[in-house]
């Protein structure tokens, strides 16, 4: 009999608890709907909404939703107005008095007549939208956007674009495609460190007695120092010293083919042999000369392009860097012409 005793209590104590949390709610929801009913005799439009959607919160009772529209209706803010009556109709179902569902969907009419669609195109994905400062989503925005009727900023910013808004303004049932665009951020690359060298004072020749402070010497950026020359380099100034060498010595082969050739003409008529062999020494200069300037050329324009070739790695060549090694044809006379752009 005790057993049996002590287990009605503890059923009838479980049963009485949740019954006795349900009315700790209701009286919670109570409440915040008495105060909501308060606030919007003062005036309180903002704050009734709040409290009212704190009542609807604990109790999920449709009744509240009514008075939730009300307030949204007064407030101008026909989207959430009419959200709020068409949650009260669906949740209501039969329980709504027809008078009372009648008038709602009336108002519900008069308020879709003031609310506006717009659809949010041209931005990357992934950005995110903001309407009036409130965030709605990341794009794509997939479904038209509800607004009331008056002017609106839609904003949108994204990892690695500059932010953009816009203003749109809407009269009731428009439909409006905006087209905001977000510009690619520009990085700039950080310059390069400039290498500063200060020059320290040298140890006094006492260590006994501390040097006398100095004013810091103004440091100065200087360049680093240039890389040594690459064997290609050299070897293209050493061949074209040597090229330019040769043109000069053919240059005075020829010199000495002018004097000879003088020489010859002004003993033909007294001395024939010494004139014919000043003539042949002529030639053989003459010789000389082309074969001077042919290979002087050539080494010219090799040291050139070696020159140029052997430019240290990071140094870029010159634009238009060419060089050229054509033959030359004439009558009594063959070489070659060497020319180049650097």
């Amino acid at each position: 009999m005790v057993r049996q005793t002590a287990f009605l209590v503890i059923v009838l104590g479980a049963l009485a608890a949740p019954q006795a949390a349900r009315a700790g709610v209701k009286e919670e929801a109570r409440k915040h709907y008495d105060r909501a009913v308060e606030l919007v005799d003062d005036g309180q439009l903002e704050g009734a909404i709040v409290e009212f959607q704190r009542s609807y919160d604990l109790t999920h009772h449709f009744a509240v939703l009514y008075n939730i529209g009300q307030v949204y209706v007064s407030l101008a803010r026909p989207v959430e107005a009419v959200d709020a009556y068409e949650r009260y109709l669906a949740d209501g179902g039969r329980k709504i008095p027809a008078d009372r569902r009648a008038e709602v969907e009336k108002e519900i009419v008069r308020q879709k007549a003031r609310i506006a669609t717009l659809e949010i195109h041209g931005l990357p994905r992934g950005a995110n939208v903001r309407l009036d400062g409130n965030e709605i989503g990341r794009a794509p925005i997939s479904a038209p956007v509800r607004v009331g009727v008056g002017k609106h900023t839609i904003a949108a910013s994204a990892e690695g674009y500059d932010s953009a808004e816009k203003e749109v303004v809407v009269a009731g049932e428009d439909h409006k495609a905006v087209e905001l665009v977000l510009a690619k951020r520009v990085v700039e690359s950080p310059a390069p460190p400039s290498v500063t060298y200060v020059v320290s004072a040298p140890p006094t020749a006492s260590p006994a007695v501390a040097p006398a402070p100095r004013a810091p010497l103004a440091s100065a950026a200087v360049e680093p120092s240039t890389r040594p020359m690459s064997n290609v380099r050299l070897v293209g100034i050493l061949v074209g010293v040597a090229g330019v060498a040769g043109m000069a010595a053919g240059g005075v082969c020829w010199w000495f083919t002018k004097s000879r050739n003088d020489e010859s003409k002004a003993n033909w008529s007294t001395n024939p042999d010494r004139a014919a062999t000043l003539r042949g020494e002529a030639q053989d200069y003459a010789t000389a000369g082309n074969s001077l300037f042919e290979v002087g050329g050539a080494l010219t324009v090799l040291g050139v392009v070696l020159f140029f070739l052997g430019a240290p790695d990071g140094q870029a060549v010159p634009p238009n860097t060419h060089a050229y090694l054509m033959p030359a044809l004439a009558p009594g006379f063959a070489g070659l012409n060497a020319g180049g752009t650097w």
